[in-house]
């Protein structure tokens, strides 16, 4: 199948949910657009509002962070890991199974485990209740190690709730509160261990319908899939007519993945183009190279970079404006004084249409100033 580059942009950003203006309302929307993505990812940088608020405020024009809270209260929704912390839809629960597995094992990036207070802990909140890690009593004179984030509570909290053992039953301010997960998943969910080849199909797929169109390399990111095991199941996908191959124009021959069916089906519709300000860690854009083979957006998250070699500032923010990228915008949020303050604002080339795309600026802006609980925008008439 070979589609254009603009058909290819605009099935990506129908998929990704963010063309046109979204119909998604309320807490069932927030769940719908959770399960559509597969996940959102969990940050604790807070210079504007997080960036799971965020990434579903760009979707969910009501967007509360209420809407969220209730969801992880209803079971709707549970935290844990997708290629970062992540809140991912509870009917998906079981494929965490695998990862939970692979920690239990040893595998990945989770260290030694420390049994005595693994033990302590999950007894402690057996006989007690909820807790967060400041509830326990912190022995001060206790020797442990620093390079592995602090006292030996945390460490044990983390290790059970990363073998699943615990589970957030709930968030105080931003504090995980855990329980036992036999307290919080809900009885009627699938809790079995899927092998590893339905466990990357599942990747496969959940980022199709959530990416659109994807390369090999791409699926599950920075989940590592098994070459053989990968092509063995694209192949199957394929010869089942779930999935084609797909050649994008101007992409140098790259082959692409999409759903057959949906991508068939795609009739790209004209629409009008409003400005979208993206979290960094937006499910769009995660992907870096995959943005300037795409969609020409060449993006660093610049809070990474050191002062003196930031070309835009800490916290820049994506710009969409249809199907193309047109700058970026490094925002804070005053909290105490209510004010949003753009800090700089580049464009990605010189503006051809700066009177409409000044307006849409300002209509994105005047709600973006809203969601962060501001009342003013403060340092917007320097930079137009």
């Amino acid at each position: 199948m070979n589609i254009s580059l603009k058909q290819a942009q605009s099935y990506i950003l129908n998929n990704q949910l963010l063309s046109g203006r979204s119909t998604y309302r309320g807490t069932e929307g927030t769940q719908a657009v959770i399960e559509k993505l597969g996940y959102i990812q969990i940050d604790t940088i807070s210079v504007i509002a997080r960036a799971h608020h965020h990434i579903l405020y760009t979707r969910i024009p009501d967007y509360r962070p209420e809407y969220l809270e209730a969801l992880e209260q209803k079971r709707k929704v549970f935290e844990y890991w997708a290629h970062a912390a992540s809140y991912l839809p509870m009917k998906d629960f079981r494929y965490s199974l695998v990862f939970m597995e692979k920690v239990k094992a040893g595998v990945g990036h989770w260290r030694k485990r420390d049994k005595k207070w693994m033990q302590y802990v999950y007894d402690r909140i057996k006989a007690e209740g909820p807790k967060m890690g400041r509830d326990f009593t912190k022995d001060k004179t206790l020797q442990y190690d620093h390079a592995w984030g602090g006292h030996p509570v945390n460490q044990a909290l983390r290790q059970l709730f990363m073998e699943g053992e615990l589970m957030v039953t709930g968030r105080k301010g931003f504090q995980k509160v855990f329980d036992l997960t036999e307290n919080v998943l809900p009885q009627d969910i699938d809790t079995r261990l899927p092998s590893e080849e339905d466990y990357y199909k599942y990747l496969i797929l959940r980022d199709l319908r959530a990416n659109g169109i994807m390369k090999a390399r791409e699926f599950g990111h920075l989940i590592t899939i098994p070459k053989k095991s990968q092509e063995k199941l694209l192949a199957e996908l394929q010869e089942s007519g779930e999935i084609s191959k797909v050649q994008v124009k101007g992409t140098d021959g790259q082959v692409y993945y999409a759903i057959r069916e949906s991508l068939e089906n795609f009739k790209p519709r004209r629409r009008k183009k409003y400005i979208k300000i993206l979290s960094p860690f937006d499910n769009l854009i995660i992907q870096r190279k995959r943005m300037i083979d795409l969609f020409n957006f060449n993006y660093t998250l610049e809070c990474y970079v050191p002062s003196a070699k930031r070309k835009v500032g800490y916290f820049s923010l994506p710009l969409l404006r249809g199907t193309a990228f047109v700058g970026q915008i490094d925002l804070k949020a005053d909290r105490k004084k209510k004010v949003l303050i753009v800090k700089n604002l580049v464009w990605q080339t010189p503006l051809k249409n700066k009177e409409r795309i000044i307006p849409d600026l300002n209509v994105a802006l005047t709600a973006f100033t809203k969601f962060n609980a501001c009342n003013q925008i403060e340092g917007l008439d320097q930079f137009l």
